[in-house]
């Protein structure tokens, strides 16, 4: 049965409010992006505390695996429990926050401080990917497909500018611009004002209200991955842009490197330069936002996926063509690519049957874990090789992306 309620069941005012608070959790999120968005800050944090760029990518190689658990939830929890959850995700989201914030703000060796940067990595994943869905889910049992369009215009449209503004913060936090406030705790301070954000979030997940939709009974959890893999593997475009998908996460899987690299490249440590680079990363992303959406409603939602990946592979390359403050327009070109995260997501909904979109969707998320490697594959050839051998990397990914997605024909009819 589908999650999604019809619209007969909704009052406007219910859809509204439910849009709503959608639309206030992602800029809450997207505010907090310094943090929550994984890598470039915890990576030069890491870099500033001593680690090597194989270590300062790892915080990024532990949340990619945190993925994994949406295929888990997909077959145990029942559909009452799916607000719960986003409430109670966004609450221990809060309390790493918190730990985090404890190891940096009260005396804590190095070690002790890179650990638990790396370990909240894992637990963001988790807590992220659990999120990224069942609110996803509460926004469709919530409110009229008019609604969710309005919603979802607001939140990743708008959204993305309230992530520029938190990266200013950081920035000038980072850079040491902010009298009073001096390293280590000028990182710790993104982490305390992330927390309440975060609260809040969970908080406004109360005020959601669901159209009730009848539990299913779960099937072994065997018989459940053999039938999801089989529906999986039996379309061809679904295994490309699984692969593609794959491809995308390993360029994607450079941007800490990218962020590194800003040593040599400008002449300023990563973590003076973070919240800049963030800026820049979420402003042309607000920019490509609506940019891909017309193309998604003109050409298809293939062509604006494709379009993320070129996005993807410009901003892997973009070093090998500039140098100062002009080679931080990677970022620019990585923040449009990096909405490959929605419009992948969005290319197999397209494509998929209702029955089997939710088990499509967990099983394209595995594609984050399975991807783990590729940042710290990304650091370990910068130690061995320099940084341009990582660069090279991310760029052969997309490329090979590209080449998939162009023989990927056949339109979105659902199968």
């Amino acid at each position: 049965m589908s999650n999604v309620a019809p619209a007969r069941m909704i009052e406007p005012a219910v859809d509204r409010r439910n849009g709503n608070i959608f639309a206030i959790t992602q800029l809450l999120t997207y505010f907090s992006a310094p943090v929550l968005y994984v890598g470039v800050v915890q990576a030069a944090f890491c870099d500033k505390l001593g680690a090597s760029a194989t270590v300062a990518n790892l915080p990024n190689s532990t949340y990619l695996l945190g993925a994994v658990i949406p295929l888990f939830c997909a077959w145990l929890f029942p559909s009452r429990l799916e607000q719960q959850i986003v409430k109670y995700s966004y609450a221990i989201l809060a309390a790493t926050m918190l730990l985090v914030c404890a190891v940096v703000f009260l005396p804590a060796p190095s070690w002790l401080r890179i650990t638990v940067v790396i370990g909240q990595g894992l637990l963001l994943g988790v807590l992220n990917s659990v999120i990224n869905i069942y609110l996803l889910k509460c926004l469709a049992r919530g409110t009229t497909e008019t609604g969710r369009a309005r919603s979802l215009k607001y939140a990743f449209g708008i959204g993305p500018v309230a992530a520029v503004l938190g990266s200013l913060s950081a920035q000038l936090l980072l850079s040491d611009k902010v009298p009073g406030i001096v390293y280590p705790y000028n990182f710790g301070l993104l982490y305390l004002v992330a927390l309440p954000c975060m609260l809040l979030c969970a908080w406004l997940m109360r005020g959601f209200r669901l159209v009730d939709v009848p539990d299913e009974r779960a099937p072994a959890f065997l018989d459940f991955l053999r039938s999801s893999a089989r529906n999986f593997v039996a379309d061809r475009r679904l295994v490309i842009a699984w692969i593609a998908y794959l491809l995308w996460y390993c360029t994607l899987g450079g941007l800490t490197n990218l962020s590194l690299y800003t040593r040599e490249a400008v002449g300023r440590s990563p973590l003076e330069l973070a919240g800049l680079v963030m800026a820049l990363r979420f402003g042309f992303k607000s920019i490509a936002g609506f940019g891909l959406g017309t193309i998604a409603a003109r050409y298809g939602a293939r062509t604006a996926m494709l379009g993320t990946v070129v996005f993807i592979g410009l901003g892997m390359a973009w070093p090998f063509f500039s140098w100062g403050y002009g080679y931080l327009g990677a970022f620019g070109f990585m923040g449009a690519g990096e909405l490959g995260g929605v419009y992948f997501v969005n290319y197999v909904i397209s494509i998929s049957n209702p029955a089997h979109t939710t088990r499509n969707l967990a099983l394209l998320s595995l594609v984050g874990p399975v991807s783990s490697f590729a940042p710290a594959l990304h650091g370990s050839l910068t130690d061995a090789f320099g940084f341009n051998a990582s660069f090279t990397f991310g760029v052969t990914c997309a490329s090979a992306a590209i080449v998939l997605l162009l023989r990927t024909r056949g339109g979105e009819q659902k199968v």
